[in-house]
């Protein structure tokens, strides 16, 4: 993939966030500087700064006489993630009847997204849009410095979202059931009912969790098998 002379690390970093969202660049591939600078037609310390960019996402990771590596989740990852993203969202529901009506607004343009995303059935824009509507929920507490610290681990949680769908594939199994689950959740919450939204966004995010270890955990076991099959 030749980009442009010009290109820079932040640059390259987007052509690989989006290679390993969408999964062809999977968790635990090795990330050559060469082979990149070549790929790209870049220097390698472009190819340094576009890692460097991705590691500080947590998508990337470095390891002593391995070199660089797309991330593999583990239980613990995932496990922080959602309860960070669990305890965000239900201070949310807490605060739903004072959201003003632009961060309302916010909500209902990021559940019709998703819907439209839903139809057409691109896994991976699915995907994106599902966070984007729980970056809305968030976004209805108006907390500058929570949008910011939303957008620390926005990359973090949309891959784990993007693993997450490569193992149960609800976009093509389940999707109107994935929507209604959102809509109840919009509905709830714009109408400002804290008890049943902070129920349906725990029971949500609690099933995804689950379902994210479980992959997880029986990816780990495979390739344990594999090393000991090897060895």
């Amino acid at each position: 993939m030749t980009l442009t002379r010009s290109t820079t690390g932040e640059e390259v970093a987007d052509a690989l966030r989006e290679q390993i969202m969408d999964g062809t660049l999977a968790p635990g591939t090795p990330l050559r500087e060469v082979g990149l600078a070549e790929e790209f037609d870049v220097s390698r310390r472009t190819v340094q700064d576009a890692l460097a960019v991705l590691a500080g996402e947590r998508l990337v990771r470095h390891e002593r006489h391995r070199g660089a590596r797309v991330a593999q989740l583990t239980r613990a990852d995932v496990e922080d993630l959602y309860t960070i993203r669990l305890g965000l969202e239900l201070m949310a529901a807490r605060r739903a009847r004072e959201a003003s009506p632009a961060a309302r607004e916010g909500l209902e343009h990021a559940y019709e997204e998703l819907q439209i995303a839903t139809s057409v059935g691109r896994a991976d824009d699915i995907v994106a849009r599902d966070l984007d509507f729980h970056r809305a929920v968030v976004g209805l507490l108006e907390s500058p410095r929570i949008d910011v610290f939303f957008g620390t681990i926005a990359s973090e949680l949309r891959y784990a979202l993007s693993i997450l769908e490569s193992f149960v594939q609800e976009a093509s199994k389940r999707p109107k059931d994935a929507l209604r689950e959102h809509a109840e959740i919009r509905d709830a919450l714009l109408a400002g009912d804290e008890k049943l939204a902070a129920r349906l966004i725990t029971e949500h995010v609690d099933t995804y969790r689950e379902r994210l270890v479980s992959g997880v955990e029986e990816e780990e076991e495979r390739e344990g098998g594999a090393r000991e099959a090897g060895e």
